[in-house]
C-alpha cells in the first residue's frame, strides 16, 4: 500500500482553516460568557486560561501537553 505524501500548510489550512476558526470564536465566546456571570475566581476557568495557551503556542505536542495541564 502505497503512503501518500504530508499534506501542506495550505491544504490543511484548506480542510481544518472553517473549523478552526468556529471553534476558537466558540471557545472565545465561552469565556466571555463565564467572566461575565462572574467566574474569574473559579479555579476551573483558571486551568482552562492556562490550557487556552498551549493550544496557541508554537512549541510541539500541543495536545498532549493540554491535556497533561487539565489533569494536573
Amino acid at each position: 500500500m502505497a503512503l501518500t505524501p504530508p499534506k501542506s500548510v495550505r491544504e490543511l489550512l484548506d480542510l481544518y482553516g472553517a473549523d478552526l476558526r468556529s471553534h476558537l470564536l466558540e471557545v472565545a465566546a465561552a469565556f466571555d460568557r463565564i467572566e461575565r456571570a462572574g467566574g474569574a475566581n473559579d479555579p476551573r476557568l483558571e486551568a482552562l486560561r492556562r490550557v487556552a495557551r498551549i493550544a496557541v503556542d508554537d512549541r510541539p505536542d500541543r495536545a498532549r501537553r493540554f491535556l497533561e495541564g487539565l489533569s494536573a
